[in-house]
C-alpha cells in the first residue's frame, strides 16, 4: 500500500503556528499530537494498520483536536486536494442546510408540512391526512412514514428507483404511506432527498448553490462535487464529494456549536438538537438518530467515548467527540463491501487509544 503523509508544517514553522495562532492550510491551525494530549506513537499505529490492510481503497485519515489539525494522512495515491464521494454522510450536510434555511426564514420551521411546499406537484398520489401530516422534522429524522426503506429493495421508495427516475420529487412525493409520521424510524434516502428539495423550492435555487452561499463559502470550502438529478435537483441524500480537510471543517463546525473561526454559521440550538438521540437505530455500532446525525458510545481499553457522526457507504465518516474536543475523518472507496464500515471503526479505535488526557 502506498502512503502519502502530508506534513502540514514542521520545525520552527509549526512552533510559530502554535504560539501565534497562525492559520495553516485551508484555514486550519496546526499542532503536534503531543501538544494536544495525544500519543504520537500510538497514533502512528493507526496509520500502520491502514498501510498493512490487504485492500487498496482506504483514502484518508484526518484528526483534529482542540480545534487544531494534529494528523493528516493519505493513502493509495489519494492526496489533500482529492475529492472523495462520502455517500450518505452528505445527509448530515443537507440537515445543516435545512437548519440554516429555517434560521434565515427561508423554510417556516421543522413542523412545516412538506406537501404544500411543492405546489407544482399537486395533486399528489396516495394523498390523505397522514401524508399531509408529514413535516420537515419527519424527513430529517427518517420517520416520515413514506414507503421509502433504503434497506429494502421491494420498497417503492428504494433509492435505486430514484436513480432510474426522471423526476425524483414526483417519485418520492407520490409514495404511499406505510406508517403514521413520527411513529417509526426507517432508513430512508428518499426522505433526506425530499428535505433538500424542500430547501430548493423555498430558496428558488439548487441546494448546492444555497450551500455555497450559506455553508461552504463561510467555511472556505471551494472544491467539491455534488451529484444532480436529471431535472437539476441536488442529490441531497448523498453523493457529495469533498476533501478530507473540508469534511473535518464540518465536524469542527458541529463540535463548536455551529461556529467556525468566530463566525456563527449554524444556530447553536440547531446543532444541539441535531445530535440528540431522538430515535433508536437497530444497527450494530449505532445507538440513536437525530436530525440526520447518528450517536454512539464506544469502549476502547476500558474507556467510554461518546460521539456523534455522519456516516456514508464504504466507511466515509465524520466522527465528533465533544468530551475529547476531537474530530476524526475517514475516507474510503470500499463501497458496498462487508469490510469498509468495519475497517473505519477499527481505525477509529486505534485513534482513540492515542488519547492520553
Amino acid at each position: 500500500m502506498r502512503l502519502l503523509v502530508l506534513l502540514v508544517l514542521s520545525g520552527f514553522g509549526l512552533a510559530h503556528a502554535q504560539q501565534s495562532g497562525l492559520a495553516g492550510p485551508d484555514g486550519w491551525i496546526v499542532s503536534r499530537p503531543g501538544g494536544e494530549g495525544m500519543d504520537a506513537e500510538v497514533l502512528s499505529g493507526a496509520v500502520s494498520f491502514i498501510e498493512q490492510d490487504a485492500h487498496d481503497d482506504f483514502r484518508s485519515l484526518v484528526v483534529a483536536r482542540n480545534g487544531r489539525l494534529v494528523a493528516e494522512h493519505y493513502f493509495n495515491g489519494h492526496g489533500p486536494d482529492a475529492l472523495q464521494d462520502m455517500r450518505s454522510a452528505g445527509k448530515s450536510v443537507t440537515s445543516a442546510l435545512v437548519g440554516i434555511a429555517i434560521a434565515e426564514g427561508v423554510v417556516a420551521g421543522l413542523d412545516a408540512p412538506v406537501v404544500p411546499l411543492f405546489p407544482s406537484y399537486a395533486p399528489v398520489a396516495h394523498d390523505g391526512p397522514s401524508k399531509q401530516a408529514v413535516t420537515i422534522r419527519h424527513l430529517l429524522t427518517m420517520t416520515s412514514g413514506l414507503d421509502a426503506d433504503a434497506d429494502d429493495p421491494s420498497s417503492a421508495g428504494y433509492e435505486d428507483r430514484m436513480w432510474e427516475s426522471d423526476d425524483w420529487v414526483r417519485l418520492v412525493i407520490d409514495l404511499p404511506m406505510v406508517n403514521a409520521p413520527g411513529s417509526e424510524w426507517t432508513y430512508s434516502s428518499a426522505s433526506a432527498f425530499l428535505a433538500g428539495a424542500a430547501v430548493e423550492e423555498a430558496a428558488g435555487q439548487s441546494l448546492a448553490a444555497f450551500a455555497e452561499k450559506w455553508l461552504f463559502g463561510p467555511l472556505g470550502i471551494e472544491h467539491y462535487r455534488w451529484a444532480a438529478t436529471p431535472t437539476g435537483r441536488t442529490v441531497g441524500q448523498g453523493n457529495l464529494s469533498m476533501r478530507a480537510r473540508d469534511m473535518a471543517k464540518l465536524g469542527q463546525l458541529y463540535l463548536d456549536g455551529g461556529r467556525w473561526r468566530g463566525q456563527q454559521i449554524i444556530p447553536d440550538a440547531w446543532v444541539r438538537s441535531s445530535v440528540e438521540a431522538l430515535y433508536e437505530v437497530p444497527w450494530e455500532n449505532y445507538d440513536g438518530y437525530g436530525y440526520s446525525w447518528y450517536t454512539h458510545t464506544i469502549s476502547v481499553e476500558g474507556r467510554a467515548f461518546r460521539y456523534f457522526f455522519a456516516s456514508g457507504n464504504g466507511g466515509n465518516k465524520i466522527y465528533v467527540f465533544p468530551d475529547e474536543q476531537m474530530v476524526v475523518i475517514t475516507q474510503s472507496a470500499a463501497y458496498n463491501t462487508n469490510y469498509g464500515q468495519r475497517r473505519s471503526l477499527d481505525v477509529l479505535r486505534r485513534v482513540l487509544a492515542a488519547v492520553v488526557d
